[in-house]
């Protein structure tokens, strides 16, 4: 977040300082807004991840889809020309996605099979799933604005992050995710964010540098940084979390196992008793 007042992109000082603007900071130019806003929602995310109301399966759920939410706000606030995807390999991949993410959402109602049948009826689902998607969808190239790739990138992010094992850690999946998207947006402005540059030249003074010429410097890094850093703490909390959910349940196992050996001990004792009694008044 820090970058929006550092440079984002200077001239090579070997260009003697020709041109003006010799640089641009983070708050003059779009991409340091950009910046900016995805750290504060990726602060605001990790904020909400880490209180307790995060490790309940529902609070969770809510928590990943505010982080949904909240990227397609960025993608509406700040897009601007119409952007072709689909088809191909892309996708495919999109459809398989979208076809793991609708067998996570059955698989409660699959009813109980041998671990072979259940393997096949899971993968079956995807399959059918991701050819019906395809067809439907992701089969052919198609144009639109940013934010209707974002929704429907966010709506499978978000699918898978509520569909994967243990419904409490739903916000720390979108966590992770929303980070890596996020720091994969930065990482490509570095290009637009020179082009930038030249263009507040030609505009100021009708003279620009040459592309060649400029450079990305201290405020991209410094973003980079912090996007790194902030998704080793987001996997770090996730493990930890994960450990803990892994544990209890291990525990609830354990004692569910000693009640009902207990049990056992004490009806066959009771049963022992019983017998003895019997025996006893036969004699």
């Amino acid at each position: 977040m820090g970058s929006i007042g550092w440079e984002l992109s200077r001239m090579h000082p070997e260009t003697n300082y020709i041109v003006d603007p010799w640089s641009l900071r983070g708050f003059e130019t779009i991409h340091g807004s950009v910046t900016f806003t995805i750290g504060l929602l990726i602060l605001i995310s990790g904020v909400l991840t880490i209180l307790d109301i995060a490790l309940k399966p529902m609070q969770s759920r809510l928590i990943a889809g505010f982080m949904a939410v909240a990227a397609i706000g960025v993608a509406v606030v700040y897009g601007n020309t119409e952007h072709t995807m689909g088809g191909g390999i892309t996708g495919w991949a999109l459809a398989l996605l979208g076809g793991y993410i609708i067998k996570g959402l059955v698989s409660d109602y699959i009813p109980e099979l041998s671990s072979t049948i259940k393997a096949a009826s899971s993968l079956g689902i995807v399959l059918v799933s991701a050819f019906i998607l395809n067809l439907a969808w992701f089969g052919s190239s198609r144009s639109a604005e940013p934010w209707v790739w974002i929704t429907m990138a966010s709506v499978i992010l978000l699918g898978l992050a509520i569909t994967g094992t243990h419904a409490e850690l739903s916000a720390n999946r979108m966590l992770m995710m929303v980070i890596a998207f996020g720091g994969g947006a930065i990482a490509l402005s570095a290009a637009a964010a020179r082009t930038n540059l030249l263009a507040a030249q030609l505009e100021q003074s009708g003279i620009a540098g040459q592309y060649k010429d400029t450079q990305i410097t201290s405020g991209y890094f410094v973003a980079l940084l912090g996007v790194l850093l902030a998704f080793v703490g987001a996997v770090s909390m996730w493990a930890s979390r994960r450990d803990v959910i892994i544990n209890r349940i291990r525990a609830e196992k354990q004692r569910a196992a000693a009640e009902a050996s207990a049990a056992e001990i004490k009806a066959a004792l009771e049963l022992a008793q019983q017998h003895q009694r019997e025996a006893r008044a036969g004699n």
